[in-house]
C-alpha cells in the first residue's frame, strides 16, 4: 500500500497569514522598456541561479548572464573580507563537503560536461564523458560525505509529445581523483533529488513514473535508497500519483528523511507539506510511517540545520518566494526573510550561523544575500539588474483583496503606469500566469514567457498591469483543491472569480477604470483565459497564447490517466456534467469579447494536440466576435526564435491598443 492511501483526515488549520512586503518604488530614467530593446536583450537561460557555501566564510554562486553570448561564470565572494573573485566559467558549482574542490558544468550542447576545479579556480579536470554531452540529459550529482567521490544520474532527453517511451536514468559513481567512472544502477524511470546519506555507503534518490509517458493508467513516485556497494534498492516511501516536489534529505545525524508532499491530495503536489520517515535500515519490507510536520503552508527545498533540529524551506504565498525555518519536532514556522524578493536558491553555512539567498524582485533585479541564519544582519553582496540605470521602470506593489467564497485573502502583483498619479483610473491589463493546480506566479510577462521587464512595456504605454495570484495555486490553502477540485470541479470559474474579485478591488480603490479593462494568459494561463472569453462581459480585449479550451477530449486518450479521473470525480462518459463544467467550448454562446489566438505546433511540443482553441475560435467567429487565430507551425510552447517573438508581441500589443482606445506606437 502506497504512503498516500488511507491516511487519516486532518482537521482543518487556518493559513498561516504572511505580512505584505513594502514596495519597489519607481525608478527614473531617460529612457524606457520597449519591445526592440526588450528583445534584443533577451535570451533564453536553461541554468538557474545557485549559491553555495564554500565553507563558513566563502560563498560561491552564479547569476544568469545579462547580454546575449555571454557565458555563465563561477564567482567566490568572501562574507569577512568582501573580496570578490570570478573562479571561472561553469554553472551548477557545488563545492566538497571538505571545501576544497568545486564540481560544476562546462560547455554546450554536445561538449557540456561534469568538472571539478579546487577552491582556487585551478587544477581544472574533466570528469564526466557522456555521449552527447549533458546538455541533452536530465541529470543530477551530489559529492559523497568524504568528498573523494560523485554520483552522477542522467538521462537522455526525449520529446514527451511524441509519446515514446522515455530512456533509462542511469546512475555513476565517479572517483574524482583518478576520474574513473563506475555504473551501480539504471532505471525505467526519472531519478530526481540525488544526495548521499551521512553514511557515505547509500544514495538517496526519488524515482518516478509519469503514466502518460510509460502508457500507463497511474503516476507513480518512490523515495529509494541504493547502496553503493551490493546494489539493493530500498524503498522508504510510495506513492500513488506525481508528487513531483518531494526532494527528500536525510537529516545530518542520519536519523530522519525530510520530504515535501500533499497529505490532502493523492494524485498530485498541489501544495507540498513537509513528511519525515525515520531512516531505519534494519527494516526493508515495511513501508515506515510518514509523520506529517507541516500544515496549510505550501513548502519547498529542504535544508536541514547542522543539529538536525530545525528545516528550512521556501515557502510560496503570493508573489514571493521566503524562507522559513520549521522546527523538526513540533512543526513550529519561523518567516526569516520578509523582502520583495523571489528568491530562487537558498543555502545554510556549514556551520549553520548564516544564510546566503538569491533572489529576482518585480522590476528584474537579482540581488545576491547573506544574513544570520534567524534572518538578522541581512547583507547585499551583489545587486545585477537587468535593466540599464537610464531605463525608468514603474512601482510595484504586492496587493490583497477578498474573493467571495474563499476564506484567505489573495495576492498579486500591482506594476503602475509611469508617471502614475493618484486620483487617475487607467486602463488595466491583466496578466494570468500559465502552470495548472498548484502552480505560482511566474515573474514572466505571458508573451514572451521570459523576464517581469514585459509588464514595464505595458505601464511606460500608460496601462497598469495586474498580476494576480488565485486559489488554485494552493498558496492560499488545501481548500480550493480539497472542495473547489474534487468535490464542486469548478476550479477554472473559481480562478476567475478571484481574478475578477482583484479587478473590482482595484477598480473601487479608483486606480482603474472598468471600462477599459483586457487579460492575457499564457498555458493554463491561456486555459483560464479562454474560459473568460467564453463566459464574462467585462473585458475590452483578450489574448490567449498556447493554451487550450477543454479537458474532456484528453480523458478519451490511450490509455486515460487515473489522475484525470480522480480529478473530475469519474470517466466522461459516467458523469459528462463535471467536465463540461469549466469547458470553454460548451460556454461559449453569447461570448463577445475580441481574442487573438497566438498558438504553436503541437508536434514540437505545442499545448493544444486535441485542437481544441481551433474549435472555440470558429464556435465565437460564427458568433460574429471579432477575433483571430495565429499558429506558428516552428514553434513548440514558448517560442524560441526572434522572429515569432516579435510577431506576437506586436500583434499582441496592436490587440490590446486597438481595443483599448489606444494608439500602437
Amino acid at each position: 500500500m502506497s504512503a498516500m492511501i488511507g491516511m487519516a483526515a486532518t482537521k482543518a488549520t487556518p493559513v498561516l497569514d504572511q505580512p505584505l512586503t513594502s514596495p519597489l518604488p519607481a525608478r527614473f530614467g531617460t529612457k524606457v522598456i520597449t519591445p526592440n530593446w526588450l528583445l534584443s536583450a533577451y535570451q533564453e537561460n536553461t541554468e538557474r541561479p545557485i549559491v553555495k557555501w564554500l565553507d563558513d566564510t566563502h560563498i560561491l554562486y552564479t547569476f544568469p548572464p545579462q547580454q546575449a553570448n555571454q557565458k555563465w561564470t563561477i564567482e567566490l565572494f568572501d562574507v569577512r573580507g568582501g573580496k570578490h573573485k570570478v573562479l571561472g566559467v561553469g554553472a551548477n558549482p557545488t563545492p566538497s563537503p571538505d571545501g576544497q574542490w568545486i564540481a560544476f558544468t562546462q560547455g554546450e550542447k554536445e561538449s557540456k560536461q561534469l568538472w571539478i576545479t579546487d577552491h582556487n579556480g585551478s587544477n581544472l579536470k574533466q570528469l564526466s564523458h557522456i555521449e552527447g554531452g549533458l546538455n541533452d540529459y536530465s541529470f543530477e550529482f551530489a559529492w559523497s560525505p568524504d568528498s573523494k567521490y560523485i554520483a552522477l544520474v542522467h538521462q537522455p532527453s526525449f520529446p514527451y509529445w511524441e509519446k515514446k517511451e522515455p530512456p533509462q536514468s542511469t546512475i555513476d559513481i565517479i572517483n574524482t581523483t583518478t576520474g574513473q567512472s563506475q555504473h551501480i544502477a539504471s532505471f525505467d524511470a526519472s531519478i530526481r533529488s540525488l544526495s548521499w546519506f551521512p553514511n557515505g555507503k547509500e544514495l538517496l534518490f526519488v524515482k518516478e513514473r509519469i503514466g502518460s509517458l510509460y502508457n500507463e493508467e497511474e503516476d507513480r513516485d518512490w523515495i529509494q535508497s541504493l547502496d553503493i556497494n551490493d546494489g539493493p534498492v530500498r524503498t522508504l516511501a510510495e506513492f500513488d500519483g506525481l508528487q513531483q516536489s518531494l526532494r527528500p534529505v536525510s537529516s545530518p545525524d542520519g536519523q530522519w528523511i525530510a520530504f515535501m508532499y500533499d497529505a490532502d491530495n493523492p494524485t498530485f503536489n498541489f501544495m507540498p507539506s513537509i513528511g519525515l520517515i525515520p531512516n531505519d535500515s534494519s527494516v526493508s519490507n515495511i513501508l515506515p510511517p510518514i509523520t506529517r510536520l507541516t500544515h496549510e503552508l505550501k513548502l519547498y527545498s529542504p535544508r536541514w540545520s547542522p543539529d538536525s533540529q530545525r528545516i528550512y524551506v521556501l515557502r510560496d504565498y503570493g508573489a514571493y518566494k521566503q524562507i522559513y525555518a520549521i522546527d523538526a519536532k513540533t512543526g513550529e514556522p519561523s518567516q526569516i526573510t520578509h523582502a520583495p524578493l523571489n528568491i530562487e536558491s537558498y543555502a545554510l553555512s556549514p556551520d549553520g550561523a548564516q544564510l546566503a539567498w538569491i533572489g529576482q524582485d518585480a522590476q528584474a533585479t537579482r540581488v545576491l544575500r547573506v544574513a544570520s541564519s534567524d534572518g538578522r544582519n541581512v547583507k547585499d553582496l551583489a545587486i545585477i539588474p537587468e535593466a540599464p540605470k537610464d531605463m525608468a521602470l514603474s512601482e510595484v506593489r504586492e496587493v490583497e483583496w477578498e474573493s467571495p467564497d474563499y476564506p484567505a485573502r489573495l495576492r498579486g502583483l500591482l506594476f503602475l503606469p509611469l508617471n502614475y498619479r493618484e486620483g487617475t483610473r487607467y486602463p488595466l491589463i491583466v496578466d494570468i500566469h500559465g502552470g495548472g493546480e498548484g502552480a505560482n506566479i511566474y515573474l514572466s510577462g505571458g508573451i514572451l514567457v521570459s523576464t517581469p521587464l514585459e509588464w514595464q512595456i505595458w505601464t511606460a504605454k500608460g496601462y497598469a498591469v495586474f498580476v494576480p495570484e488565485f486559489r488554485s495555486s494552493a498558496s492560499f490553502g488545501s481548500l480550493a483543491i480539497t472542495r473547489d477540485e474534487f468535490q464542486e470541479h469548478d476550479l477554472i470559474n473559481c480562478d476567475i472569480k478571484d481574478i475578477e474579485a482583484g479587478v473590482d478591488s482595484l477598480i473601487e480603490k479608483g486606480i482603474v477604470d472598468p471600462h477599459r479593462i483586457a487579460a492575457i494568459g499564457h498555458s493554463a494561463g491561456a486555459r483560464r483565459v479562454n474560459w473568460l472569453t467564453a463566459t464574462t462581459h467585462r473585458f475590452q480585449a483578450v489574448i490567449s497564447k498556447e493554451g487550450w479550451a477543454d479537458e474532456w477530449i484528453e480523458a478519451f486518450s490511450a490509455p486515460p490517466l487515473k489522475r484525470t479521473f480522480l480529478m473530475f470525480g469519474g470517466a466522461p462518459w459516467e458523469i459528462p456534467q463535471n467536465y463540461q463544467k469549466n469547458s470553454a467550448l460548451f460556454h461559449c454562446y453569447g461570448a463577445a469579447t475580441p481574442t487573438l489566438f497566438l498558438m504553436g505546433n503541437p508536434e514540437l511540443g505545442g499545448a493544444d494536440p486535441y485542437n481544441t482553441v481551433p474549435m472555440l475560435y470558429n464556435a465565437i467567429k460564427a458568433q460574429g466576435v471579432e477575433t483571430e487565430y495565429v499558429k506558428y507551425p516552428d514553434e513548440g510552447h514558448v517560442f524560441e526564435q526572434q522572429t515569432n517573438q516579435r510577431d506576437a508581441l506586436q500583434r499582441s500589443i496592436k490587440w490590446i491598443d486597438d481595443h483599448m482606445g489606444k494608439k500602437s506606437k
